[in-house]
């Protein structure tokens, strides 16, 4: 029997070729043999990179907790990539179908240094001169849920999300076409992003586990946005 060869492609979406490859694999003739070149395996692991949108931002910060006004600057660095687990792929015809699964938004404080930095704070309100001007450890940790809230939904807002999508769908198809050598077209359900959660009964906890931050959060988060770029 001959030998079947098979090269993983290491990157972002790591499991969407290795899922392609399997289901290809799975379909041939146990002599049949399928080999992916290295230069292939090259081109796939550029493709599977570009999958993957990388974001960097330097936020600057103007906030008030507990009557206190903090000027901050911090540096956030994450990602918008696809839920490959998920990947839903119909090949059984000459074309081979694709969904686009749901994006994974990712912010983070960078691990750059300085990438918090407090620039001043004050305390404000009755008896604020006798009050500390400086946060606690609880209050700045506040100050930067709202700070990622406000991130996330500034990537929906102005377009990012669904230029991912787009940039994704064009990105898995030319991969997975490199892989299954036939014509792929990949669907796009939700371009403006995947923001359901089914039943309200699982609404709050699905909510906190994808996006670290709570319903009301985020909605926070996104009237301060729009108002803010409406002046």
């Amino acid at each position: 029997m001959k030998k079947v060869l098979k090269y993983i492609v290491a990157g972002i979406i790591l499991l969407a070729v290795a899922f392609a490859a399997w289901k290809i694999i799975s379909g041939l003739d146990k002599g049949e043999e399928i080999v992916i070149s290295p230069a292939k395996a090259g081109v796939a692991e550029e493709m599977a990179r570009l999958c993957s949108i990388d974001i960097y931002n330097e936020v600057p910060i103007r906030d008030t907790v507990n009557s206190k006004v903090i000027f901050a600057v911090q540096k956030q660095s994450g990602s918008i990539s696809f839920d490959i687990d998920n990947l839903e792929i119909d090949d059984t015809s000459d074309t081979v179908r694709v969904v686009l699964p749901r994006e994974i938004v990712e912010i983070y404080e960078s691990t750059e240094k300085n990438s918090w930095q407090v620039i001043d704070t004050k305390a404000i309100g009755p008896m604020s001169f006798i009050r500390s001007d400086k946060l606690t450890v609880a209050e700045e940790n506040r100050v930067k849920e709202k700070v990622k809230a406000k991130a996330i939904a500034r990537l929906y807002s102005n377009g990012t999300v669904r230029k991912a999508r787009k940039d994704g769908a064009e990105n898995l198809r030319r991969l997975l076409e490199s892989v299954y050598r036939k014509p792929v077209i990949v669907t796009d359900p939700t371009p403006n992003g995947t923001l359901k959660f089914g039943t309200a009964r699982t609404f709050q906890r699905a909510f906190k586990e994808r996006f670290d931050m709570t319903p009301s959060q985020y909605r926070t988060a996104a009237y301060e946005i729009k108002h803010s770029d409406n002046q």
